[in-house]
């Protein structure tokens, strides 16, 4: 058996922190001779991995959260650039979370450590001129979404397609069970149709949409009486957040919800219909063939910043996918509770219904098969063979 190679993992944020894990998972799989390290949260850990530091303590949401938290950003960054200059990984994997890690993309780089970025910054959205500084401090790129490859093939810039991890994770967790068996496991009604609601991970934008979702959640009730509602709480929200928000609503409502500890898959496979908070629920919706509507709220600067940066007639990935809203998107002061119970109204209803479900399957045929793991670490292996002859042939001369 050869050396143990030490691989350097940074993730953010928690979905990275998921991607990372099972980046862990399948080296295992593979028996590749890795120990890994760096930056993640309970689902790196648990993968196996030794942490530097938390995703908890660089995790922020907006540009009013950068700045409450930029001291213990800094100290978490020279951190973990003091680990890559003392260890000298033979590779690092950035995960998404631009900001922080596109300058450790540039240490590590000047350091001669391979850079390899999956799921990269979203310049086809915004902030295209990274796409040089992408191409000068990363070896490779490691792309989720074919369009993308045409973004950057377009502009010269050389990438390579792996493909988009929820697919990976899905696979990896089996096949679901049959719909009841869903439905018995979650605690829910065998007869009643039930609309998932995700108003966000992050307690900042959980904060701004649960009292209109579920407010919404209630209009929708007033008027389909026998609908029942679930809330699968992430692990990044306080359950006293949740709480809190439902002592505030009629009992009567309160009554028809379904509180779930995480679950949100299992949901949102036997869901009639999902009301979520813009992001990467949207995609897990759409692969699980849940009709949604999305909505979103950002603070005053953040929202303001986006508008003037941001060039997409859609915030939601299933949209700019397939062209059209296929998820009707109700974003800042549109996200009102009776134009999204409107919405999710529709979206129950033939034959909105029926369109948006083949509309949700071809998202689901574009995005193709998992495998996204398996290729970043071969994207990993190439990078570091090649460090390997490097210093071979300068210790030949």
């Amino acid at each position: 058996m050869g050396a143990v190679i030490e691989i350097m993992l940074c993730a953010g944020e928690e979905s990275g922190d998921i991607h990372a894990a099972a980046l862990v998972r399948a080296a295992r799989a593979q028996c590749l001779p890795w120990r890994f390290r760096g930056l993640g949260g309970d689902h790196l850990e648990d993968a196996g991995a030794s942490l530097d530091a938390r995703l908890e303590d660089v995790a922020v949401m907006g540009l009013g959260g950068v700045l409450r938290k930029l001291p213990r950003i800094l100290k978490v960054f020279r951190a973990l650039r003091e680990t890559i200059r003392a260890r000298r990984p033979a590779a690092l994997i950035l995960i998404d979370s631009p900001d922080f890690n596109m300058r450790l993309a540039k240490y590590a780089t000047r350091l001669g450590v391979p850079v390899i970025y999956y799921i990269c910054p979203q310049v086809w959205a915004w902030r295209a001129g990274r796409l040089k500084a992408l191409e000068r401090w990363t070896s490779r790129r490691a792309l989720i979404f074919p369009f993308e490859k045409e973004f950057y093939a377009k502009r010269g810039v050389s990438a390579d397609l792996v493909g988009h991890p929820l697919l990976d994770e899905l696979a990896e967790s089996g096949p679901f069970p049959d719909p009841p068996q869903i439905r018995a496991s979650l605690g829910l009604a065998p007869d009643k149709p039930v609309v998932a609601l995700l108003p966000g991970s992050r307690p900042g934008v959980f904060r701004r949409l649960a009292p209109i979702f579920l407010e919404a959640a209630g209009r929708v009730s007033a008027s389909r009486p026998e609908i029942r509602f679930a809330i699968p709480r992430a692990k990044s929200l306080p359950a006293s957040a949740l709480a809190q928000e439902l002592a505030r609503i009629p009992p009567a409502l309160r009554e028809k919800i379904t509180v779930l500890e995480g679950e949100s898959r299992p949901l949102l496979k036997v869901a009639a219909a999902a009301l979520l908070a813009s992001g990467s629920a949207a995609l897990e919706a759409a692969v699980l063939g849940a009709p949604a509507v999305v909505a979103y709220r950002a603070g005053f600067l953040s929202w303001s910043l986006a508008k003037r940066l941001v060039r997409l007639p859609f915030v939601s990935v299933p949209n700019l996918i397939f062209g059209r809203a296929l998820m009707p998107e109700f974003l800042q002061e549109e996200a009102r509770p009776a134009s999204l119970a409107a919405s999710l109204i529709s979206l129950l209803e033939e034959p909105l219904r029926r369109e948006t479900l083949a509309g949700l399957a071809e998202v689901r045929a574009y995005l193709g098969g998992p495998g996204a793991s398996n290729a970043v670490l071969s994207l990993a292996q190439e990078e570091i063979a090649k460090g390997e002859a490097r210093a071979e042939g300068n210790l030949r001369g």
